[in-house]
């Protein structure tokens, strides 16, 4: 655990100096995909219970993210109204986020 502050700055480094921004921005988005399929194991009772119907597609899948699992469950018309009211919310950030979130080969 002591090693990733030491890890984070290594990359940063070798990545922005080196290799220039276009790197460095295909490696946060890399972060942040990590840190939401991340969340969608946590947090996965949280998200059962409160954003899917009890026949719902689950949550908690370690190499999917949360938006694709919303995705199918908009799809299988599953959400409960809290999922409902993130999709919505989602939706006015990036039209269409959950459906085009959806990843196929999981």
């Amino acid at each position: 655990m002591l090693a990733i502050p030491w890890g984070i700055v290594a990359s940063l480094w070798k990545r922005k100096f080196k290799n220039g921004l276009n790197e460095l921005s295909v490696w946060f988005y890399a972060w942040a995909i990590s840190i939401d399929q991340l969340g969608n194991v946590v947090c996965k009772e949280l998200f059962n219970d409160t954003l899917i119907l009890h026949t719902g597609i689950p949550f908690g899948n370690p190499d999917e993210t949360i938006s694709s699992v919303l995705g199918k469950n908009k799809k299988a018309n599953t959400l409960s109204k809290g999922g409902k009211g993130l999709d919505w919310i989602l939706n006015k950030l990036d039209p269409n986020h959950s459906i085009n979130s959806i990843e196929i080969d999981e």
